[in-house]
């Protein structure tokens, strides 16, 4: 896990230091649905912008996650997993994004009551 934490503020890093790569992967602030959409979710997401891998930090996020999808531009569902809510809140989940071809996904974090979705652009 001390492996994983290092390894996601290297990103952290050197994503702020190399403007270059910032253009290969990006997100938007994206939107939520459900009971707790009003107030805004104290989250957060690593971005390895050399390999195209989101890195999803459980415990940033205070509800408890169900499943996660990623969506093409169609809404066609490429990758979905329903066994978050099974894994420790502490976890920090991985979602690569090197085997899509350049455009635009959504991934959609889901909870019990709600929804959270954010844009990745691969360019």
């Amino acid at each position: 896990m001390r492996k994983i934490l290092i390894a996601a503020t290297f990103i952290v890093v050197s994503s702020v230091l190399s403007p270059i790569n910032a253009q290969l992967l990006s997100t938007n602030n994206g939107t939520e649905t459900g009971k707790n959409s009003e107030s805004k979710q104290d989250w957060s997401i690593f971005t390895d912008l050399e390999n195209h891998m989101i890195y999803v930090d459980f415990e940033k996020i205070n509800v408890n996650l169900s499943s996660v999808a990623i969506k093409d531009i169609d809404s066609k569902i490429l990758f979905k997993d329903d066994s978050l809510w099974q894994l420790p809140v502490n976890t920090i989940y991985e979602v690569d994004f090197s085997k899509y071809p350049k455009g635009v996904y959504t991934m959609e974090l889901r909870t019990f009551t709600s929804s959270i979705k954010r844009t990745v652009t691969i360019n």
